[in-house]
C-alpha cells in the first residue's frame, strides 16, 4: 500500500492497467481493496465532479484532475 500522503503514489494505485487514467472500476477496485465501500452515488458525484473540472466528460480521472481533488 503507498504513503496515504502521497497522491501520486495513490493515483499509481488506483490506476490498476497503468494507462494513465483510473476508470470507475478501478476506483471501485482499489476502494475494496482498502477495505472501504462506495455508493454508486458517491461514484457518480466523484467522476462528474472530474468531469465538470476539466470539461472532458470521458468518465475518467486523470493524474492532474486527481490532484486538484486531492488538494482540495
Amino acid at each position: 500500500m503507498p504513503d496515504l500522503d502521497d497522491p501520486t503514489a495513490t493515483f499509481k494505485e488506483f490506476d490498476g492497467d497503468g494507462d494513465g487514467y483510473i476508470t470507475r472500476e478501478e476506483f471501485v477496485r482499489a476502494m475494496n481493496a482498502r477495505g472501504e465501500e462506495i455508493t454508486a452515488a458517491e461514484l457518480d458525484s466523484i467522476f462528474h465532479t472530474s468531469d465538470e473540472n476539466d470539461g472532458d466528460a470521458d468518465a475518467r480521472i486523470s493524474l492532474a484532475e486527481f490532484l486538484v481533488a486531492w488538494n482540495k
